[in-house]
């Protein structure tokens, strides 16, 4: 074992806050911990060359000229952590009491306590703030006006554009010209929070991966509602940061979630924030916005800052958030990690309380070494002096934790247990990498080398049962079989491939179908106490072969025909595509500005693009690049699941009231009745051949896009099950859906197991939360034969399969089948929420408990894709 020389910390002190159990047999780690909370590392200046670290501790309490920095308070743990701090709830919306109808709001007026009086004890301590946040669709009570219901039966909001323009251009100045002035100053404002859709489908067309005023069904955005009456839905965004822009000097950010594993999400965010810079700086050059200097002379951008909040749990991915750091950085902003909570998967049924003992301190082990994995990635983003990415213009610029203690926000989230409790998620922070080669793992992930074609490829995973990196390589168009076997891989000393496996099996690729070779390393054992909580020393990658393809994607209101956007996959690096650069004129439109340029997508890459249709294009023998109804982005019926995909399952033989029509499963809940119990909605869709068209939402306008809600989709990642026998070791899939309800973690679909009448009659409810419509962890890695899925073989002809789970506990062998039933309704919007819209809808889907697959409901599942023949 690796110890940290006594330069760093004191080798004659006492082991503390380690696990029951465990400090006798690992007693030799003692030297690594200070007994003396004097001498416990303060974050802030730990990280202090890297980012600013911090929390939501903002309390005039907190910053009095008599706290001394220290561990015996919540006060004293404030001043010695954190050099940053953002207010939770304080300064939403909501705060302006009365909304326009009330021009003298409290914080205007009271200047000796409330927020005013934090901020500037904040201040007077040297703590910088952030204001959260300036336009929100939740927690904002009257900007713009509640919804209400027309006489149409419309429920909306009755401002148009012209009085929710004013009013915005009123309150940002207000709220964000009172809080740029002395005492009470802010350093930062969160301008927009959570825009953009959980899961969208067109993700290079921004416009329409925002949330509107009918879509998607939680929670959608009043001000793009009341901004389409009569203008551009979108251009709320804009004018929110512009007129920020006007009235502070604080720095600009955007914030948002579930954007870590979801690259569409990041992509769209990261389009939005590159438009706006530029848009703004040819606005400002025109004298149109104020120009501000950054401290080397040079212009500050409209938005500085992307927030990425981090409510995550165990099983995220760290690849997929270190794609969104360098999706962000790209557009030459800096990142936050603006809300962090890194929560253990707890798996609490109804009504349980959190574990306590073995199992809660396993849980622990594992969160310290997640911990020490994100602060390893955070500390090489840097955008401080000790960052090592010199190639970016910014860099991860601060990370705030939502929260300080548990149980917190999100339960068991944070490094601390309690005032002067530190847990292993605060040693880890400490000093990662030294955390992670203490427990025997590698300190800044795992680096493998492929060799195919005659040129080599590197990735990186940062390893362990979540991550895994993944990389495109283009082959020639006369390839019809990819030949890779392990010789083909070099990895670092001590690692050797365990398994590899080919989707399709014997690897066949064509156009816009590639071979997914899947490459399982295992490296020497972790140290033995994390090897019994559960801790793998494993990096996986994630190979797709592939010909180059083209999908266009339907632009609605956002590019002007016959533009379009067009993603280039598995590029040859030689074609050439005469790409057009494109200015929005004022009514948002995206217009050709007659100067095309020749564009190669880098070999083996990605790329989206503005095309037309009418240009011809040299392309390779045998591929067709021209718009045409194969090519075209469209929900498709899909004959294999991939890794990673996004999928809608869809019954095709519903009934509804004696009619005949394809439903799919929804992530809602649908309220137990007398013959079945708690469960998920089904929604109706249309299927034209191979083809699935969303239903409009039945609350929306005409106008309104028929667009898939988030709700509807589900992320299909490979997973084992626990269960023993006939399926055991088989790869079956978790089903996780994005969406922003009162939850943000992702929602993984399991079946009840019986507690507090979650089973009726042999069927068990469908949920994808242990409390239901509530805040709670997702389901522990102990019970995934409730969530792991396995599936009959697809039918290549009609596509259709059976879902199943399967379980082996206690003598107890039993199969429970995806089933459809179809009594219960939802409501067609949410009594309990002013904002909702949802999509009225009847019946639902449950967990039976069959004897074989075989009892389930035939399925199909759709994918957003191209075609080819």
């Amino acid at each position: 074992m690796h110890l940290a020389t006594p330069s760093r910390r004191d080798i004659r002190a006492l082991l503390i806050a380690w696990p029951a159990g465990l400090a006798i047999a690992n007693g030799a780690w003692a030297i690594d911990r200070p007994a003396n909370p004097a001498d416990w590392p303060a974050l802030k200046e730990v990280y202090k060359h890297h980012f600013l670290i911090g929390s939501t501790n903002l309390s005039a309490a907190n910053f009095g000229a008599n706290v001394l920095p220290g561990e015996d308070s919540v006060a004293a743990m404030t001043l010695k952590h954190f050099n940053a701090v953002t207010p939770s709830n304080a300064m939403k919306p909501e705060f302006w009491n009365g909304g326009i109808s009330n021009p003298a709001p409290t914080f205007l007026t009271n200047f000796s306590s409330g927020i005013n009086a934090d901020i500037s004890a904040a201040n007077s301590r040297g703590v910088k703030v952030t204001g959260h946040v300036l336009l929100w669709h939740n927690q904002s009570a009257q900007w713009p006006a509640p919804n209400v219901l027309t006489p149409t039966g419309s429920w909306e909001t009755p401002w148009d554009y012209g009085t929710a323009k004013a009013s915005l251009e009123y309150y940002v100045r207000t709220v964000a010209g009172h809080f740029d002035k002395e005492p009470f100053k802010v350093y930062a404002w969160d301008v927009v929070n959570e825009a953009f859709k959980d899961s969208p489908d067109n993700p290079a067309d921004w416009r329409n991966a925002l949330r509107t005023g009918y879509n998607p069904e939680e929670r959608p955005s009043r001000w793009a509602q009341a901004y389409a009456k009569g203008g551009k839905s979108w251009d709320y965004m804009y004018d929110a940061f512009f007129y920020a822009r006007q009235n502070t000097t604080a720095i600009l950010n955007y914030n948002d979630f579930n954007d870590n594993e979801r690259a569409s999400k990041a992509t769209a965010i990261a389009a939005m924030v590159k438009e706006f810079n530029e848009r703004y700086a040819a606005d400002a050059a025109a004298g149109k916005g104020r120009i501000l200097l950054d401290a080397k002379g040079n212009p500050r951008p409209l938005i500085d800052v992307i927030g990425t909040q981090g409510h995550w749990d165990m099983r995220l991915n760290l690849d997929a958030f270190e794609r969104t750091i360098r999706t962000y950085l790209d557009t030459g902003a800096n990142v936050d990690l603006t809300e962090l909570d890194l929560a253990p998967t707890l798996g609490l049924d109804k009504g349980e309380r959190i574990q306590n003992g073995p199992e809660m301190e396993a849980l622990f082990m594992e969160q310290g070494i997640q911990y020490a994995k994100l602060f390893s990635l955070l500390k090489e983003y840097a955008a401080g002096p000790a960052g090592r990415h010199p190639e970016y213009k910014g860099g991860v610029h601060r990370v705030t934790w939502w929260g300080m203690t548990d149980p917190g926000y999100h339960v068991n989230g944070y490094p601390w247990s309690g005032v002067g409790r530190p847990k292993e998620a605060y040693w880890a922070v400490t000093d990662p990498e030294q955390y992670l080669v203490d427990a025997g793992l590698p300190p800044h992930g795992v680096t493998a080398t492929f060799r195919y074609g005659g040129e080599t490829f590197r990735a990186r995973t940062w390893g362990g049962k979540s991550a895994h990196a993944m990389l495109d390589i283009h082959v020639p168009a006369q390839t019809k079989h990819v030949a890779f076997s392990a010789s083909n891989v070099s990895l670092p000393a001590g690692f050797a491939v365990e398994r590899m496996k080919f989707n399709p099996a014997d690897c066949a690729v064509v156009p816009g179908k590639p071979c997914h070779v899947t490459i399982t390393a295992r490296g020497p054992a972790p140290a033995e106490a994390y090897r019994n909580a559960g801790v793998e020393n494993t990096a996986t990658f994630v190979l797709s072969f592939g010909k180059m393809a083209v999908g266009w994607m339907e632009a609605a209101n956002a590019l002007e025909a016959p533009l379009s956007y067009a993603e280039v996959r598995f590029s040859d690096g030689i074609t050439r595509f005469k790409q057009y650069k494109t200015t929005y004129g004022g009514d948002g439109l995206a217009r050709a500005s007659g100067a095309p340029e020749t564009t190669v997508v880098p070999k083996h890459g990605r790329r989206t693009l503005v095309l037309s249709p009418r240009d011809p294009i040299a392309s390779p023998f045998g591929l067709r690049f021209h718009k045409h109804p194969a090519t075209e982005k469209a929900w498709r019926l899909a004959t294999r699941l991939e890794p990673g995909r996004t999928y809608m399952v869809v019954s095709g033989e519903s009934a509804f009231n004696g009619r005949t029509r394809a439903a799919a499963l929804t992530n809602r809940s649908k309220p137990a009745t007398a013959a079945s119990p708690e469960s998920l909605s089904r929604t109706p869709v249309i299927l034209r051949g191979r083809t699935l068209i969303p239903l409009r939402n039945s609350n929306a306008p005409e106008s309104e896009p028929a667009l898939a809600q988030d709700n509807h989709k589900f992320v299909f990642e490979e997973a084992t099950s626990p269960a023993a026998g006939p399926y055991a070791g088989r790869e079956g899939h978790t089903m996780q859906s994005f969406i922003h309800g009162t939850n943000v973690y992702p929602h993984m679909m399991f079946r009840g197991n019986g507690a507090n009448g979650s089973a009726f009659a042999g069927q068990h409810s469908l949920i994808t939360r242990q409390t239901n419509g509530q805040e709670g962890s997702q389901i522990a890695d102990r019970a995934l034969d409730q969530a792991v899925w396995f599936s009959t073989p697809i039918d290549p002809r009609t596509g259709e399969t059976k879902m199943f789970l399967y379980t082996d506990k206690g003598g107890v062998k039993q199969h429970f089948v995806l089933k459809e039933v179809v009594d219960g309704t939802t409501p067609n919007r949410d009594a309990g929420n002013a904002i909702s819209q949802r999509q009225g809808a009847e019946g639902g889907f449950v967990a039976l408990q069959a004897g074989s697959p075989k009892e389930g409901t035939s399925v199909k599942l759709y994918v957003y894709d191209i075609e080819w023949e």
